[in-house]
């Protein structure tokens, strides 16, 4: 009996997604070609379109599971932080820094994909960036539920806090974050999360 090949013995499609995520890490989504993933991966180019139909797909998987990943810090936050629903914002606030910083290429196709098919206008619009949001939604209900930021909708609220994060956590990363003496960018990002989460402590009557 013939040996299987080499890329017959490979879980391909978690693998590819893998491997596009850490080739992000050095290059933009628009110069990352099949062959490129299939090199990384160890199987042959024909062997990846059993699983993705092209690059747009395979780049709308990766972007895809860059949000599942997202998604499970939020809700691996809230576990944590179950009993005190302002710490619970906090931390969900400095683990979306964190997970910017460390995986910046994965984070930039998440939200700044280049013109891809398949790629919906608005991320939040599905499964599962629509479930990040509504989670942080929820941490502001929760907040809500202890006194905090009486009379506002929860869900504009939980669009200024992404913006606002959002925002800190680009600017860090293009370097162009205004920064305090001797203060770097990331931590100028974290001090941002800070004075968001003392705005939040003052609207308690």
């Amino acid at each position: 009996m013939a040996r299987p090949r080499k890329d017959q013995q490979i879980d391909i499609r978690p693998v590819a997604i893998a491997q596009t995520m850490h080739l992000l890490d050095s290059r933009d989504a628009a110069d990352i070609t099949m062959a490129d993933v299939a090199d990384a991966v160890g199987c042959r180019a024909p062997a990846l379109y059993a699983y993705f139909a092209g690059r747009d797909a395979l780049l709308r998987a990766v972007h895809d599971e860059g949000f599942r990943l997202m998604l499970e810090e939020k809700i691996a936050v809230a576990t944590r932080n179950a009993d005190d629903a302002v710490e619970r914002l906090r931390a969900g606030g400095l683990a979306y820094l964190r997970f910017a910083f460390e995986r910046p290429g994965l984070y930039r196709l998440m939200f700044s994909p280049p013109p891809l098919e398949g790629f919906p206008a608005n991320p939040f619009a599905a499964d599962p960036a629509g479930k990040c949001l509504a989670a942080l939604r929820d941490a502001v209900g929760a907040c809500q539920a202890d006194g905090y930021l009486p009379d506002m909708e929860a869900g504009q609220v939980a669009f200024m806090l992404w913006s606002a994060v959002h925002g800190a956590a680009v600017l860090a990363l293009q370097g162009r974050a205004p920064l305090l003496a001797g203060q770097d960018a990331r931590t100028a990002a974290v001090a941002a999360v800070e004075t968001l989460m003392g705005f939040i402590r003052s609207t308690r009557p």
